[in-house]
């Protein structure tokens, strides 16, 4: 894998470029023959006008600018929001998958027609297609996919500008009046108690704790209402009433997740350490965005259907030896199960390693080796077991019952176990563990891929993460075309840019996120694939996650998949386990008596409700230490693109991202 940026004077670039600025000024001047024939060429033809000036008045020595990719929805630092400040100091931010959000769709603006179709009329992408047919040679997906991911990370965020921001400020004040907006502070009474500081539930015995609402002010608190002001709407949290300084950001890339198919386990440079006694906690449990074939669960359909990899039948197979964020799953296209895979069962799991596994060990490694593993998956689940259960002294909920124990094996021998394996699978009563897939996936990786070097330079980013792989992989054995990395931008404030008593925290607009997107996809956002997440139940805050449809050709040049959020999302974030997400909390606002009788309906024990008020008081005190401890913390955003790493990659010269 070699990533290698084209130089800025190459003279097919150059004149490429030549050839897109004529172009552009050739579509200026037919549209301004027109300009009065209707309103809409009429637009256009000041669109022209914008573009063709923005093109002669950029700088030459910057390769980026001269791609002349970008147009007037980029914002520069001086555009960027932050939350409490000024509404022309203003930023937006996206999150990760936020599970805790609540999600909507979103509309893309009412677009008819598909996003693979032909692209939108600016005069950028006009003169683009023309000058690529002119050269004989139409601009290719991958290279099309590459330029917009630049220019996502590489020039600013295309949001909207503050003029934009302004109108829509004194257009929210007209409608909603001058009266009803207020800072956070002022939602709630000064006299409702703090909740997430108490180790117990607030309840009409402890009098001291209990505060003495009236029952408007109960109405107010949980519905928002407000009686006999503001004409009857609740009061609204409106972020421009509360201002803190501008704080100029920063800028940093990072690669935070590896996915891709191997043909080997001999892909670990320095051997593996395998399970004997995979845990189905351990199995892919959300959807990476990646399809696999498997076969039909229904017995009268014989036949392989594309499916999300957590559905196909698989399980944690080895680690990376030197690098134990690297994993490795086995799957298994042809093994039946039903239609939503959970696991694979005991049987499955003896047969692949008493028939299949442990057979090919035998037959590469030396008995001094074979003599420290287990002999059979019987054993090995029964070892994993020993000491949590045959040691146990006292029966507690919070017992686990099985280790997670891993053997190693040597990098010499490792593709011929693999050959014997394949050959194993081929043999009768075996075949249904036939054309198995290795799947190699690395989660998390943020920090470990920050250059601190250089962390605003990309190829620096992107070339630090090359050379630390391939200490630890062989990529010979990596299917390069099912090779997916995802690239991380984040904008952060800038370290001691403000005094110390005022931390900062840039959230994405919903505004600028639509605009964001619209440039990603040329102005023609498809009718679905994006979800918008509320922040903190704000509704012109959140994050968005972005699934490129499967015919554009940003899917088709390589991009999955992208998410744009809050990195106060790691506040709450264990392992995507998030507040107050245990489905039986629901239980907790019934009254006891119900609530003891729909547990003996549905046969739980009465346990059940130990743990259901033991998770909820857990997910309180996790809220209230993460809080309480971030006081005094600044949080950024995050841009996010599920890459596929393709043969033949080239970008152009780097330059500084702009924030």
């Amino acid at each position: 894998m070699e990533f290698r940026f084209v130089d800025e004077h190459d003279p097919a670039a150059l004149r490429r470029r030549r050839l897109q600025a004529e172009r552009t000024q050739r579509w200026q001047q037919r549209q301004k023959q027109n300009i009065e024939t209707t309103n809409h060429q009429a637009e256009s033809s000041r669109t022209a006008e914008f573009a063709v000036e923005n093109v002669q008045t950029r700088p030459e020595n910057s390769s980026l600018v001269d791609t002349r990719e970008f147009g007037p929805d980029e914002i520069s630092s001086g555009d960027i929001f932050i939350t409490l400040s000024r509404e022309d100091d203003d930023l937006g931010i996206i999150d990760t998958e936020p599970a805790y959000y609540d999600e909507e769709s979103v509309d893309a603006y009412g677009a008819e027609e598909r996003e693979d179709q032909t692209e939108s009329g600016t005069p950028e992408v006009y003169a683009e297609v023309q000058a690529d047919l002119l050269n004989g040679n139409t601009w290719s997906d991958l290279q099309h996919a590459t330029q917009k991911f630049l220019q996502q990370y590489l020039v600013g965020i295309h949001g909207c500008g503050a003029q934009e921001h302004r109108e829509s400020l004194a257009a929210h004040i007209e409608a909603e009046g001058t009266t009803n907006h207020h800072g956070l502070a002022e939602l709630f009474p000064r006299s409702v108690p703090h909740t997430l500081d108490k180790h117990h539930f607030l309840e009409s015995q402890t009098d001291s704790e209990t505060p003495s609402l009236s029952p408007t002010q109960w109405q107010e608190l949980f519905c928002g209402h407000t009686f006999r002001q503001f004409e009857g709407k609740p009061k609204q949290a409106c972020r421009h009433t509360e201002h803190s300084l501008n704080t100029p950001p920063v800028i940093s890339f990072d690669i935070d997740s590896i996915l891709s198919f191997v043909t080997s386990p001999a892909t670990a440079a320095h051997g593996i350490r395998f399970y004997s006694a995979p845990q189905y906690g351990q199995n892919i449990s959300t959807d990476v965005h990646l399809t696999l074939d498997r076969v039909d669960p229904d017995p009268e359909r014989p036949r392989l259907i594309p499916s999300r990899l957590k559905d196909v039948p698989h399980f944690i197979f080895a680690r990376a030896e030197g690098a134990d964020f690297i994993t490795f799953h086995l799957f298994f296209p042809h093994l039946p199960c039903s239609r939503d895979f959970n696991r694979l069962t005991d049987e499955q799991l003896s047969r692949w390693f008493d028939d299949i596994f442990y057979p090919a060990v035998r037959q590469v490694y030396d008995v001094d080796r074979l003599q420290h593993l287990p002999a059979s998956y019987r054993h090995a689940l029964a070892t994993c077991r020993a000491p949590k259960v045959e040691d146990r002294l006292l029966e507690t909920l919070t017992y686990r019952t099985q280790l997670q124990m891993t053997y190693f094996l040597p990098p010499q021998g490792l593709q011929q176990l693999w050959d014997h394996v394949l050959a194993a699978v081929c043999q009768p009563g075996l075949q249904d563990f036939r054309d198995p897939e290795l799947f190699m996936e690395a989660k998390g990786t943020k920090l470990l891929f920050k250059y601190p070097d250089a962390p605003f330079d990309l190829l620096a980013v992107m070339n630090n993460f090359d050379c630390k792989l391939h200490r630890v992989l062989d990529f010979s054995y990596i299917c390069s075309d099912r090779l997916y990395i995802d690239v991380g931008k984040e904008t952060c404030p800038m370290h001691n840019g403000v005094p110390s008593p005022e931390p900062q925290t840039y959230l994405w607009r919903r505004c600028c996120i639509r605009h964001h997107l619209g440039h990603l996809y040329d102005g023609r956002i498809p009718k679905s694939g994006q979800n918008f997440y509320h922040e903190s139940m704000l509704r012109d805050a959140g994050g968005m996650t972005i699934l490129t449809p499967p015919s554009s050709r940003l899917r088709r040049g390589g991009i999955l998949y992208g998410q744009m959020y809050s990195l106060t999302k790691e506040i709450v974030d264990a392992a995507r386990t998030f507040p107050f997400q245990n489905p039986d909390l629901r239980q907790l606002a019934l009254d006891p008596q119900l609530r003891n009788g729909v547990q003996s309906i549905c046969g739980k024990p009465a346990s059940g409700k130990t743990a259901t008020d033991r998770a909820y008081l857990a997910s309180k005190r996790r809220c209230h230490y993460g809080l309480t401890d971030s006081k005094q913390r600044s949080f950024g955003v995050r841009e996010e693109y599920r890459i596929s790493l393709q043969p033949g990659l080239n970008w152009p010269e780097p330059s500084v991202p702009q924030a």
